[in-house]
């Protein structure tokens, strides 16, 4: 099955959640395009030690369109409240008209303000399951709760109950 015609800008966290977890290709199965503004890029593979970060560098290489950072009036208003990641990361996706890819709370809220399409980790895995892409997202919700990434516990029984997996228990 191809990926939906769907376009993408990826913020830093969701990058490094799905490459901790050795599952960053499912980003291909689920979108079209993925762009990476650059200052995302190096705040998720700048330090080659870091868990996930060549893999990260090797996806964008390979995968993803990456673009020069903005420095716009969006852009600064963004930068008041937001990290670099994800100020950028929301200017390249109201630029090229797409929609996000971020988990951060304060970054999904002005990805809202704006009106962009919104994604999450728990979308990409729910769409990767609906496409056959991937058998269940239990074990990777383990994966990425094991790694330190936070979900809240609603949010993970909502997308167990939406995968057909209610009775999994990833804690």
């Amino acid at each position: 099955m191809r990926p939906a015609a769907v376009v993408t800008v990826a913020d830093a966290g969701p990058l490094i959640a799905l490459a901790r977890c050795r599952r960053l290709p499912l980003l291909t199965e689920v979108f079209a395009a993925i762009h990476l503004p650059r200052a995302v890029l190096e705040g998720a593979a700048a330090d080659p030690e870091r868990p996930g970060a060549r893999d990260i560098a090797a996806f964008a290489a390979s995968h993803a369109h990456v673009h020069p950072n903005r420095n716009d009036a969006l852009y600064a208003d963004l930068r008041r409240y937001l990290d670099e990641g994800e100020a950028q990361a929301l200017c390249l996706a109201r630029t090229l008209e797409c929609g996000v890819l971020m988990d951060e709370r304060r970054g999904r809220a002005a990805a809202r303000r704006l009106e962009l399409p919104l994604s999450g980790v728990l979308g990409v895995l729910l769409a990767a399951r609906r496409n056959g892409r991937l058998a269940r997202i239990a074990p990777v919700l383990r994966c990425l709760q094991t790694n330190g990434y936070r979900i809240a516990p609603a949010l993970i029984a909502a997308a167990l109950e939406a995968a057909g997996e209610s009775g999994e228990r990833i804690d």
